[in-house]
Formats: structure tokens, sequence, C-alpha cells
């Protein structure tokens, strides 16, 4: 009976078992339909090298990039397509070779007289083996001939293109995405972007989001239109990995909707939800990430999580719910902001890689500017830099210079006269011009070497100099003591204080245009442009209340007009209005000409530091960012109040009259202290005569007396 009763029992187990959903990769496998998917994992398909140009610099340089095979591959089409461009200097016996694997497989000669061309190099043999391959391209550059001719100038280069790729007839080691690899995954190019989809009808905290997410991946790649916002009628096809991102209760394609509710994206109550999906269709696939929550609200509250570098790289696996906001760093800490901070990570420098990429940092509002600051470095080096031996053997004149630039200023230091180090680290000191920061804030760093490279054609050599930034490097700012020597905005500043950290920045959009996804966008870049992310809202006219932006620094597209909340300022704002147009004449602008014009001043709700800027439009355009304005607004280095751009979209600004009028008011206090000072001294000589007077009148009145 027993055995009969465990014989059920075993067998009711099996049932639940095979009853119960099985978890498996399968469940992330999205089949889709209504969506051409052409992103493809299929190797008879190319696939590209690089998704940026390489530059190689002669006289030699190499690269070296790899492709990994789960299974020996079979067929004759198996190859490398290179497509370079050089310059047009070039003369023989300039080459291009690759090896496979350090073994060397193809060079070909090259010259100036063609210098755009396309290299096939067949993969073969071992080449075509299951594992990790290696693929170095070399590149050497001859530029005149003859005997120790030096032959390192920035006319010698080669450039490998991004239309360069391979084409292997075999299995390609799939790339599972997970949200471990965002951002990486999710930066297209300019060619094959990535969209973030959105719903046709989005509220404002999900185009908010959208928009502060596609600012920071745009960011990530640094060109644009590599990331593009999308509504979800008009996404018809997808070559790249793919976000969507909003309440799903939001979208109403059909289509889109499916892969909602196919994705099963958990909905966890005040949180952000997250999840990878793969999008099958046949033979083609790609990655999707949904970015959800239950409440529009939710989501806008904790985007930080994905535009903040300090949250995302601690992303991980394919779904992830989190309900908790992560307190923010502050980046700077009195006046100190280090390297890894500006994005930088541990950076070398040596012979073949003489210049770092470019960083941004946003310095904060209580940095004063016009003053010198600090960078503190910490450096390793290659002992050969300053070895007796390489002095002895090379020109004394040869120096070895580590050239820091700071908004385009460049900084010395000399990496001969380095002394001291405390376990092979360099301490310097670099003091930075104090015309570096700008009023903008923004600090553009970049680090470039030279004489690390033997530039002695006379003398072949392996040695390779180097040297080693540390990440914890850190610039140190001065920071403003008394918050009355802030000084008013004006466009020089911008997109500050729009970027600061320690407020909030609202956008308000107008009543009655519509503002395009695309105009949007470009402002959202030009705010989210350095590391640290300003808390940005996003709200409609009819939305925005005083208390809303009482505290905040805001951009009101449109004018009064437009946006009931000016127009019940209208007296304190700097641009008066006459009906529906604006008064320009008054900033000494022709009002006729006008067609897209902007403003900044104190915000009039805020007893603060807080401003405001003002987009507003006339005339025939229905644009408020036509013609590339912002773009003249964001470049703009003039102390200016208001910019106008005319029908012929010339860009005037009202700094003259700024100028003039602060002249006036600095003429006017100092006339008034000269009167102060005036008064005073005919006081103080009336009283002298009257004291002399009184003197003389005691004396004469002594000698009467005394005749008496």
């Amino acid at each position: 009976m027993k055995q009969y009763q465990l014989l059920i029992a075993s067998l009711l187990c099996m049932i639940i078992v095979a009853l119960a959903p099985i978890k498996s990769e399968a469940n992330t496998i999205i089949s889709v339909d209504g969506i051409k998917v052409n992103n493809t994992k299929d190797t008879n398909q190319t696939q590209p090298i690089t998704n940026s140009p390489i530059t190689l610099n002669g006289p030699a340089g190499e690269v070296t990039f790899y492709y990994e095979l789960v299974a020996d591959a079979k067929g004759q089409e198996s190859k490398i397509v290179l497509n370079t461009e050089n310059s047009e200097l070039l003369i023989a016996p300039s080459s291009l070779s690759v090896s496979i694997d350090n073994k060397m497989v193809k060079s070909i000669a090259i010259n100036g007289d063609k210098p755009v061309r396309e290299m096939t190099v067949p993969i073969k043999g071992d080449a075509l083996k299951e594992g990790v391959h290696a693929v170095t391209v070399k590149y050497y550059g001859v530029l005149k001939e003859g005997i120790c001719v030096k032959q390192g100038t920035s006319a010698n280069w080669l450039t490998l293109n991004i239309n360069s790729y391979y084409q292997l007839n075999g299995l390609v080691k799939k790339s599972d995405v997970s949200l471990g690899e965002y951002p990486t995954k999710f930066v297209g190019t300019e060619e094959q972007p990535v969209y973030i989809v959105i719903p046709d009808k989005a509220s404002t905290s999900s185009l908010n989001s959208a928009l502060q997410m596609t600012s920071f991946l745009t960011n990530q790649s640094g060109r644009k239109n590599t990331v593009q916002i999308i509504r979800e009628s008009k996404i018809k096809e997808l070559n790249q990995n793919v976000v969507f991102i909003g309440v799903p209760s939001e979208f109403s394609n059909s289509n889109i909707k499916k892969l909602w509710q196919d994705a099963n994206v958990k909905q966890i109550a005040n949180a952000l939800n997250l999840s990878i999906r793969t999008l099958k269709q046949g033979q083609k696939e790609t990655s999707a990430m949904f970015v959800t929550a239950n409440k529009a609200a939710d989501l806008e509250d904790r985007m930080a999580i994905l535009t903040n570098p300090q949250f995302s790289k601690q992303l991980s696996g394919l779904d992830l719910s989190i309900k908790d906001i992560p307190k923010q760093l502050k980046l700077t800490q009195n006046g100190s902001v280090t390297l890894e901070q500006f994005g930088a990570e541990n950076i070398t420098l040596d012979s073949q890689s003489t210049n770092s990429a470019h960083y941004y940092y946003y310095v904060s509002a209580d940095t004063q500017l016009n003053k010198a600051f600090t960078l503190n470095l910490k450096l390793k080096k290659s002992e050969s830099i300053t070895s007796i031996k390489e002095q002895t053997e090379l020109d004394t004149s040869t120096n070895m210079e580590l050239i820091v630039n700071v908004n385009n200023i460049p900084h010395s230091v000399n990496l001969r006269t380095l002394a001291d180090s405390k376990d092979g680290i360099y301490n310097v000191s670099v003091p930075i011009d104090a015309k570096a920061i700008r009023d903008n804030r923004l600090i553009d760093l970049q680090f470039q070497t030279t004489g690390l490279g033997v530039n002695n054609p006379c003398k072949e050599t392996d040695e390779k100099r180097w040297i080693y930034i540390d990440k914890d490097s850190s610039f140190t700012f001065p920071i403003i003591q008394n918050t009355n020597e802030q000084k008013g905005i004006t466009f020089a500043a911008f997109p500050y204080p729009f970027v600061s950290t320690e407020g909030m920045t609202v956008v308000v959009l107008p009543k009655k245009t519509d503002v395009s996804d695309e105009q949007l966008l470009k402002l959202y870049s030009a705010i989210l442009q350095g590391v640290q992310q300003p808390t940005i809202q996003l709200k409609t006219a009819e939305q925005v209340t005083a208390n809303d932006v009482e505290k905040a620094n805001v951009i009101f597209i449109g004018g009064p007009n437009e946006q009931p909340l000016l127009q019940k300022k209208a007296t304190d704002l700097i641009v008066s209005y006459n009906g529906n147009k604006a008064v320009l004449s008054d900033e000494g602008f022709v009002s006729e000409t006008a067609q897209q014009f902007s403003w900044i001043q104190n915000n009039p709700w805020s007893k603060g530091n807080n401003s405001i800027l003002v987009i507003d439009h006339q005339g025939s355009t229905l644009d408020y960012m036509k013609n590339n304005f912002l773009e003249e607004i964001i470049n703009s280095d003039e102390l200016a109040t208001v910019v106008v751009q005319s029908s012929d979209k010339q860009f005037f600004t009202n700094a003259e009259y700024v100028k003039t009028n602060k002249q006036l008011s600095i003429d006017s206090k100092n006339g008034k202290s000269n009167n102060s000072i005036s008064k005073w001294w005919i006081v103080g000589f009336a009283g002298l005569l009257l004291l002399i007077g009184l003197l003389i009148f005691r004396v004469k009145r002594r000698k009467y007396k005394k005749l008496r």
C-alpha cells in the first residue's frame, strides 16, 4: 500500500513540475510582427569593425580588433574589408598591412594619388577555427625620400572609416545584451541610430524622461543623431537596438502594445522597472530595453538612475525594479573635483596615443570666476623618460612635455623635471589660467604629449615611453564666500545656470503652439552636456504655477501671449510687449525684421539668484528654435541679455547696450559718491572759515580791551 502511495505522490510531483512555468532564455525572446527588423546576427551579413573613424598617425601606427567564432567557419566568402582614406602627400614605400593572430596575411602599397581605397583581406585556415581571433591593421607612411628624413608630421596619416566590415561564413558568438551593458549597447551611429520609442500622446512626465535619456545617450557617442526620439506610430523598422519608454497604458499602436504585453515587464508599484528582451523576426534579431513605471511621475523621479553614471554603471541582469531613489553624491567637495568626476578613467599616453579624449564638466554655482585655480596631477612615467642613457643618446634639445588643455588654453608640464616620487607616483600642481573658466562654467579638458616618440629617423628603437594620469587627480577651484559677489546672468553664461545641480530647472511648453521633439531635444542636449545632470521638470503653460518656479531656473518657450504666468509679471520683464508683438526697439533692435528672439534675466518670482530664459518668435515663422537659433545662443560669448535672429538669419545681440548701461550705472554711482564727497568738502571749508572768523574776532576783542 505504501508503495502505491509513493508512486501516486511521485506522479503528482511530476505533473506539478511539468505544469509549472519554466524560466528560461526563451522567456526573454519576443516574436515581432508589424515592424521590420533589419538588425541581424547572421554572419553572412556584414558586421561593422568600428562605429567611429580610427586615425593612425605616421610614420608607423597600428590598431587591433577582435572577433570570436563559436564553431569552425566554412566556405570561401569569409573576409575583412577595410575602407580607408589617407594623406595625399604619401609616397612609396607607404603601405597598409593586415595580420590575423600575428600571422601576416596581406600588404598593399598606398600613395597620395589615390587617397580613398578599399582593401579586401580573405580569412582562411586557422583564422576560421572556433575561438577568439585578433586582427591587427598596421600603417607605414612616407612623405619624403632620403636618408634620416623626419616622417612624423601631422600630414602623415591614414583613417580607417566606419564602413569597414568583416563577413564570416560561420557562427559568430552571440553577444547577449544585459542591463549591465547600458549605455554602451544603446548608442547607435548616424547611419543606424538607436530609437527611443515614446507614445503618440505621451504625458509630459514620460516625454521629459525620454528627452533626458536620449540626451544622455547622445552625449555618450559624442555625435549628433546617433540616438533619436520617435513616436510609436512612426516606427516601421529597426536597424539597431531600441528603447521603449513610458507607461504601457499610454501606448496605443497595436504592434507596440503587443510588444509590451509579450515582454511581460514586472510592474512594481512606486519603482522604476527595467527589462531587456530580444526581438526576433526570422533569422534577424535585436535587443530592446523597456523602461517603465506604474505612474509617469515615478518614472520621471527616477530617471537619474539611467542618466547619472554613478548609478547606471551599477545596473545588471535582464529585469530590475528600483524603488529607492539613490542619493546623488555632490560632485564638488569644497571646490575639489576629480578627473573621475569629469567622466575620465585612468589615462595612459605614449608615442602612439598622444592625445586623450575630451572631458567636460560644469563647475558649481559657488565657483569664483576670473580667478586662477589648480590642477593637482598624480602621474606615473616610464623610467626611460629621464634615464641618463636616453639623455646622452638623444639631442639635448629634445623635450618631453605633458600639455593640459583647459578650454583650449594650454598649460605645460615638463616630464623631464619630475622629481620626489612616492611609491612611483609624482604629485604635480599645475596653475590654471584665470581666463580658462568662461562665464558658462563649462570646462573642456584634454591631455596631450610631445616628445614621447623617438623623433630621430636615423635611429630605430622599440622603446615605448609613456605617461600615466591617475583618475584621482583633481582640480581645486576658488569658492565664493559671499553670495552677493554673484553677478547677473548674460548669454555668455548660457547654458548656466540651467545646468546647475544646486537647484531645479523647469521647462515650460507654450499654450497654443506645438514644439517638435527634435527642437526640445536640442534644448535638452544643451542643458545636459556635462557629467552631472540637473533635475529637470517639463510642464505645460496650463500646468505650471508660481510655486513651481519660485525656487527654480525656468525656460519659457513662448512669450507672455503663450505663457499666462509671464503675462502676470509683464511689468517685471526686460522685454515689453505691445499686444502680441515684442517691443524690441527699446533694446536697440529693428522689431520689424526680428523673427526669433530670446532674453535672459533674474527670476521675478524668486528671492534668490535664480534666472529665467524666454524663447519667442514673431512674424511668419512658426518655430521657436529654427535655423540653428539655439546653437547661436549656446555659442554666444557676448555679455548680452537679449538676442535676435532676423528673417535673413543674421544674429544680433544687445551686448553694446548692456555694456553702455553698465558703464552709466558705474558712472552714476561714482557721480553720487563724488557729489557726496564734494558736499562734505564744502561743509568742512565753510566750518574752517567760520572758525578762523571767530579766532580773528576774539583776538581783535582782546586788543580792544587792552587799549581801553
